[in-house]
Formats: structure tokens, C-alpha cells, sequence
């Protein structure tokens, strides 16, 4: 009688789990196939219950101008999933008590004046309250992506960079306290940052299919990251994009999902959802309760982002928004039919209806993507909007200006960036363009 008893409480907990299964991937299947229908959605998706995987499907193409299908083995830009493979390396070398994450950052390198790196712990580093920006925001990054080939490359900008606020007293989301990280971790060890990542956690892990490429480096299955243009038009992107360990590796939902393994149980890094991207890529690595993961691989932007948050509400069955392009397109729609006025007044609402703050940010990006697509005029007006809705964000004021240089205008140009040192005189952006306009 107790075998019999034991078996049917056996027979029902593997029933249960594989009716949740089947929930989660009714549900997932039903949100992505809706981004697909509109055309917003290429990539990989796959769900996974204790490492097991049941659900893996593919949509779009890897290449959208060659039409080279979505496969399994297809491999994507992971954006700032690396900052997962730095964070565990440290935990690796905390573990090996070859540091502690209260170890000031001035034990290893010496970045900053001893008084300032005294103050910056590693626990600060990993948790983005340092103080340190974001070098993807630095002009002298930005002015010429290509010589940054080490992680000192770009530890020699980031030194320069000044804090954001004292070490401990903020949070802001920093890529440059994770390339930091990196120079940690090869100072600790003697060895490349890639040495590290290979040796502790890709071949270990047999994550045969993850790769750290500098720029000009290919391996076989890298798919193309994509723009679409305001009608929804598909081509592959010329962006620049360089690895470090806060972000740009490539792999694919076999590896990633070896990682979440791992990461489970080792313990290194707590659960959670985690996304990296960039305007043409987009990756998800959702850790959820009950050993469940969902891991999403787009070649388009803000695709994984939008789906992940979609989902989760779907699991609580709570009401969630439909499929729906982006807020890009939507602005673009409406300048085009109704013109300034027009997205002056409906910028508010449309913002809200994404569930999104109303702040500066969004129409700075949509005056960027009008510069990126060529339509520089509308880019000024987009630009020139924003100032008079944001006047105290300094940000408006230097892109405003970015888009008068371009265009030629450098009075205009050195005017608005004058007033964005005004409001911000730490802004090196608008100092060294301003510099550069003077002179001419």
C-alpha cells in the first residue's frame, strides 16, 4: 500500500510539472508568435525546466538581406550577458580567496588617485555603486571604437572619466565598472580576460558555441544584426560594436542555457531576469522560480525586452498589452501625418501607453534614429522639441547640437553646446566638441 501510494504522489508531481510545462510554453508561443505576425520578432526562443529543454523554436532570419533562416546553432550578439561571466569569474576568484568584495579597487589597480580608489570596493563594482559612467558614452570611445582591442584599451579612457557621485552614495547602470571588473580579474591572475572566460567557465562548461571576437573576428553561424526602417523595411546593420566584459559576446540558447546550469548550481549569482542589447540585438537569460528559464535571442532591438515583460505578466494572469512596434515607429507616424503639433501633443500619451516614464531619453533616441536613417531636418526638429519640453536636461542640448554640426551649422551648433555646459559643466562630450568647433 505505501509503494502504491508513493508511486501516485510520484505520478502526480510529474503530471503537475508537465501541465506548468505546457502552460509556459502555450503562453510564450502564443506572445512571440504575435511579435512574428507584425514582423517585429527574429530570433530563438527556448524554455527549459531543471536544464531540461521543451520548447525551442526559430523565426526570421539570421540575415535578413541574404535570407538565411534562424537555426538552433544560430549564434547572437548576447550585449551585456557578458556582465554574468564577469560577475561569476569574480565570485570564482572569491571563492579561491584570491580577493573579497570588500577589497578596495586600489589593492589591484591603480585607476584612480589612491583616496578615490580607496573608497571603490568590488561589491560596489559588481553592484554599479562606484560612481563610474559608462565609456559607451565617451567621446574618445566614440570617436574611434576600432583601437579598443584590450581591456586596458579601455581601462586608459576610463580613468579620465570623472565619478558620477561619491563611491556608495548612488546606483547607476555602468558598463565601465564591469570593464573595470575585467582589469580585476587579469590582475588578480596574471592572465587575458579571454584567457579567464575560456578557461573557467567556456570549456569547462563545454560552451563550445560562446565566443569573446574582437572586431574583424568571425566564427561560423554569427547571424546579422538588423534595422528597421520607420515602414518596417529589414537590413542588415553597419554598426560598429566591440567586446568587453560588460558586453558583446556571441552564443546561442544551447550555450546560454549550459550557463544557467551552472549559475544554479553553484549559487554564484543569485536568480533572476537578465537582458543585454543594443539598438540591433537583444538577449534575455530569464531565471524564474521552480527551475525554469527562458532564454530569447533577436537580431532585432527591444524584441526580447518586450516579450520577456509580456510573459511574466501572462504567468500571473494579468492583462498585457498586444504585440505592437516600437515607440519609434509610432512617433515617426505621427510627425509624418501630423507634424510637429501633432507629436508634441501625442507624445505624452503614446510614451504612457508603453508603460514607459515620460523623460527626455525617448525622443533623444528617436532624434538619433532620424539622424542614423538620413533625415536630418526632422532630426532637428525632433531635437529642438525636446529642448523646449526638457530645458534643464543637458543631453538635449548636446544632441540638439551634434545635429547642427552635422548639418553644417556650427554657430547654431556651438550655441546649444555651450548651453549644455551651462547646465552640465562635466559633460566631456560638448567640451571637446565645442573645443573642436572653436578652432574652426
Amino acid at each position: 500500500m505505501k509503494i502504491n501510494f508513493i508511486l501516485k504522489v510520484l505520478f502526480f508531481a510529474v503530471l503537475i510539472n508537465n501541465i506548468l510545462a505546457d502552460e509556459y510554453a502555450d503562453k510564450l508561443d502564443k506572445i512571440v508568435n504575435e511579435y512574428n505576425n507584425i514582423g517585429m520578432f527574429s530570433g530563438n526562443v527556448m524554455v527549459a525546466k531543471d536544464g531540461n529543454i521543451f520548447y525551442e523554436k526559430q523565426f526570421g532570419y539570421a540575415d535578413w538581406e541574404k535570407k538565411i533562416p534562424v537555426t538552433p546553432e544560430t549564434l547572437f550578439r548576447i550585449g551585456s550577458l557578458n556582465k554574468m561571466f564577469t560577475n561569476a569569474m569574480i565570485k570564482q576568484l572569491e571563492k579561491e580567496n584570491k580577493l573579497s568584495l570588500e577589497d578596495p579597487l586600489s589593492k589591484f589597480l591603480e585607476l584612480y588617485p589612491k583616496e578615490t580608489g580607496d573608497k571603490i570596493t568590488i561589491k560596489m563594482l559588481l553592484e554599479m555603486k562606484a560612481g563610474l559612467a559608462d565609456y559607451g558614452r565617451n567621446p574618445a570611445f566614440n570617436s574611434d571604437k576600432t583601437k579598443f582591442r584590450t581591456v586596458n584599451d579601455f581601462l586608459e579612457i576610463i580613468k579620465d572619466e570623472p565619478l558620477l557621485f561619491e563611491p556608495g552614495t548612488g546606483q547607476e547602470y555602468s558598463n565601465s565598472g564591469y570593464v573595470v571588473l575585467g582589469g580585476v580579474i587579469e590582475k588578480v591572475t596574471g592572465k587575458s580576460y579571454k584567457e579567464n572566460l575560456e578557461e573557467r567557465i567556456l570549456k569547462p562548461l563545454g560552451m563550445s558555441s560562446t565566443h569573446y571576437l574582437l572586431l574583424g573576428e568571425t566564427v561560423p553561424g554569427m547571424s546579422q544584426g538588423t534595422t528597421i526602417s520607420f515602414n518596417g523595411d529589414k537590413k542588415s546593420s553597419n554598426e560598429i560594436e566591440m567586446v568587453s566584459p560588460a558586453g558583446g559576446m556571441y552564443s546561442n540558447a544551447s550555450d546560454l542555457l549550459k550557463l544557467d546550469r551552472y549559475l544554479r548550481q553553484s549559487g554564484l549569482i543569485p536568480p533572476g531576469i537578465r537582458a543585454g542589447g543594443t539598438p540591433v540585438w537583444n538577449s534575455i537569460l530569464a531565471q524564474l522560480k521552480d527551475g525554469y528559464t527562458v532564454i530569447i535571442n533577436s537580431n532585432f532591438g527591444n524584441a526580447a525586452d518586450g516579450i520577456i515583460q509580456r510573459f511574466m505578466d501572462a504567468l500571473e494572469n494579468k492583462p498585457y498589452p498586444p504585440a505592437d512596434y516600437p515607440l519609434s515607429m509610432k512617433l515617426y507616424k505621427v510627425l509624418d501625418e501630423s507634424g510637429l503639433k501633432g507629436l508634441k501633443e501625442n507624445l505624452r500619451p503614446l510614451i504612457d501607453s508603453e508603460g514607459m516614464e515620460y523623460r527626455a531619453f525617448h525622443l533623444n533616441m528617436f532624434g538619433y534614429e532620424l539622424m542614423n536613417a538620413g533625415e536630418l531636418d526632422k532630426a532637428i526638429e525632433v531635437f529642438t522639441l525636446n529642448t523646449e519640453l526638457f530645458p534643464e536636461n543637458p543631453n538635449v542640448w548636446d544632441s540638439l547640437g551634434e545635429a547642427y554640426m552635422n548639418k553644417g551649422n556650427n554657430g547654431l551648433a556651438i550655441a546649444n553646446y555651450r548651453k549644455c555646459i551651462e547646465l552640465d559643466p562635466n559633460n566631456q562630450n560638448a567640451k571637446i566638441m565645442l573645443k573642436k568647433l572653436e578652432a574652426k
